[in-house]
């Protein structure tokens, strides 16, 4: 199968618009148009319905994206691999990771990454746990910062740091110089808190189910503008302590007596070639840690 018109399928798949598609490729949309037509024309089946909502994916497409997406990340692996044979790490690494660790520890990283590989092109992109982990296993991610144990048994996983859930409030909050806060104490204070789509949030429902209930104002789907919630007095949230680095201006308080604890891990798939360039990443992450 030509793996051009995989790619040229995949990127239609993802804008679901042959417009935007042809712009992001560089091609000109007839000679899209017509290298489309001529994939259908091979597998004898119709890959997407043409509506006026752009281009969706028939169940005969979504079977195709589903194989293809492998297929190009391991074409993309050989010749890496290959290439590696003259250069060492070179290339293009994409790096799928969950909000929490993005916004305190994967910046580190990178920074010290891009001045030891320069010739290496970053790929870093936001996704809940989940997503990143089925990025791994699809191939639209070489490498991922998630949780341990992961869902998916093809991914190899390096515990990085253990962390923990915390009560996260302006300093002049009456629980700020605390020691710590009872998880029951929760339930007699407003919150402001991520939503049931991140991990964070589901394993501080697991943790009260049953228990309490939660006086919860708002829910946002980012953590920059909840902490901007927390800075402006609506009320504190919970957060993990180690997504956070050491602000100034919030206190940090841990939660008990039971300490809800989480270990976050670098993942990568054990059945495909592991990049010269992906184990550098993996070396220095591992570095950074310990030091």
């Amino acid at each position: 199968m030509d793996l051009r018109r995989l790619r040229y399928f995949l990127a239609v798949a993802e804008h679901g618009s042959m417009a935007k598609a042809a712009d992001v490729l560089d091609v000109a949309q007839p000679t899209l148009s017509q290298q489309i037509r001529a994939l259908e024309r091979d597998l004898g089946s119709v890959l997407f319905d043409r509506t006026g909502r752009g281009m969706q994916l028939t169940e005969a497409g979504r079977v195709l994206r589903d194989h293809a997406l492998p297929l190009i990340a391991q074409s993309e692996a050989a010749r890496v691999a290959i290439a590696e044979l003259e250069g060492g790490a070179a290339g293009e690494l994409r790096i799928g990771v969950i909000p929490t660790f993005n916004t305190a520890f994967l910046p580190r990283v990178v920074a010290q990454f891009t001045r030891r590989y320069p010739g290496v092109h970053l790929i870093v992109e936001e996704a809940t746990a989940h997503a990143v982990e089925a990025g791994i296993v699809a191939g639209q991610y070489d490498l991922g910062v998630a949780f341990a144990p992961p869902h998916h048994a093809e991914l190899g996983v390096k515990i990085l740091f253990e962390e923990r859930l915390a009560l996260i409030a302006t300093r002049d909050h009456p629980l700020a110089s605390s020691r710590s806060v009872l998880l029951s104490s929760l339930a007699d204070i407003p919150l402001v808190l991520l939503t049931r789509a991140f991990a964070t949030r589901r394993l501080l429902d697991r943790a009260i189910e049953g228990r309490i209930k939660l006086h919860v104002r708002v829910e946002m789907n980012s953590i920059e503008a909840l902490l901007a919630l927390v800075r402006a007095g609506v009320a504190p949230t919970v957060l993990a302590d180690k997504s956070l680095g050491a602000p100034r201006d919030l206190a940090i308080v841990p939660i008990g007596p039971q300490v809800i604890r989480r270990k976050a891990a670098l993942l990568w798939p054990i059945h495909r070639y592991n990049t010269a360039t992906a184990r550098a990443f993996l070396d220095l992450a591992r570095q950074l840690i310990r030091s």
